[in-house]
């Protein structure tokens, strides 16, 4: 059985799917628009947020999960990649996950955080973004509790992560220019140090997060409506 609910365990596991669900309850815990549900005490969750679904399966039942998400009919799909594959077949991407320790001492000399600029970069580099009015209240109010962390380099390069207890996601990283990349992610992995940092990527682009210390741990589905 699927039921909503108003409370959610700590994030246990380096999981992308649930520690994006978490990230969103701690923001939005208090917001009666934004929904989170549990199916038969923690073998799946799931949460949505503005048409966005992302779903966590634990060993849950994955035909009521697909039939209780086509109800949603959401816009957009990420999480457990049997989860999502049961909801969109054939349809479904592929992403995966890397994950290191951030260890990182020191801090990275860049520009204060600035949502208009940081929307200008993302957008540059080919991100499908919201509204930027919806981007930068949600951008905003995770920056202003505390729970996200942004690195800007104005016109070079950005990179955005939330976090949760022991965990954080790297939720975009761009770069203008070569060596940049790099830049962004070494000072995310720096605002973060003493957590574990999960990044999901496409599979042609693992080499970058490798050479960086980051290690393959999972895989992840995710699917969006055309």
């Amino acid at each position: 059985m699927i039921r909503l609910v108003r409370d959610l365990p700590a994030v246990q596991a380096p999981s992308a799917a649930y520690l994006r669900i978490r990230c969103l309850f701690d923001a939005y815990r208090d917001d009666r628009d934004v929904m989170f549900w549990e199916q038969d005490g923690g073998k799946a969750y799931l949460s949505l947020a503005g048409g966005d679904l992302t779903v966590y399966d634990a060993g849950g039942d994955r035909e009521e999960l697909a039939r209780f998400m086509r109800m949603l009919a959401p816009g957009s799909l990420f999480g457990s990649e049997q989860a999502v594959r049961a909801f969109a077949g054939e349809e479904t991407g592929r992403l995966t996950v890397m994950m290191r320790q951030a260890d990182l001492a020191g801090e990275t000399p860049g520009d204060l955080p600035d949502s208009g600029e940081v929307y200008a970069l993302f957008r540059a580099g080919g991100f499908v973004l919201p509204p930027y009015p919806d981007f930068a209240v949600d951008f905003c109010r995770r920056l202003n509790h505390g729970l996200a962390d942004c690195f800007l380099w104005k016109e070079k390069c950005a990179a955005v992560t939330f976090h949760s207890g022991k965990y954080a996601l790297l939720c975009g990283i761009v770069s203008r220019e070569k060596g940049f990349g790099s830049r962004a992610l070494c000072a995310a992995i720096q605002q973060n140090r003493g957590r574990a940092v999960l990044a999901c990527c496409r599979e042609e682009v693992t080499g970058f997060y490798e050479k960086h210390g980051f290690k393959k741990t999972d895989h992840v589905g995710c699917w969006k409506k055309q």
